[in-house]
């Protein structure tokens, strides 16, 4: 009778870990409510607002990418948030931190903006030419 308990109360163990296991691999590959990222046009509302140029300037529609805190920028997917390939380089972010983020070109200004994809924080800017 003992030996049965026992058995039963490991295998129930062993299934519980199973799903919360599998719970969390599952989860890591859906963005949380707090998590999901902001539209480009918050972005570039952000941008036009905080630097006071025309909506006019901006390249549309902005790319979503990963920029990590030493400036390397990756190409990523909003709905996924997978990172891909580099594509670019940066200053490196105000943060400190590695961000997903809409990265926003200012044609006529030559400066490419950066805006964290959850918070709409502008995290880095940089010249192009």
């Amino acid at each position: 009778m003992v030996d049965k308990r026992i058995l039963i109360t490991l295998s129930f163990g062993i299934l519980v870990t199973l799903v919360v296991f599998l719970g969390l691999q599952d989860s890591q590959n859906r963005p949380s409510l707090s998590r999901l990222p902001i539209s480009p046009d918050v972005a570039i509302a952000r941008v036009v607002s905080t630097y006071d140029i025309s909506e006019d300037r901006l390249d549309k529609p902005p790319h979503y990418v990963y920029v990590t805190s030493d400036g390397n920028v990756y190409e990523s997917n909003p709905e996924q948030n997978n990172i891909g390939k580099i594509i670019g380089h940066t200053d490196t972010t105000n943060t400190g931190g590695s961000h997903f983020a809409w990265e926003i070109n200012d044609l006529q200004g030559k400066q490419k903006y950066y805006v964290d994809a959850v918070i709409a924080e502008i995290i880095s800017n940089s010249s192009y030419w």
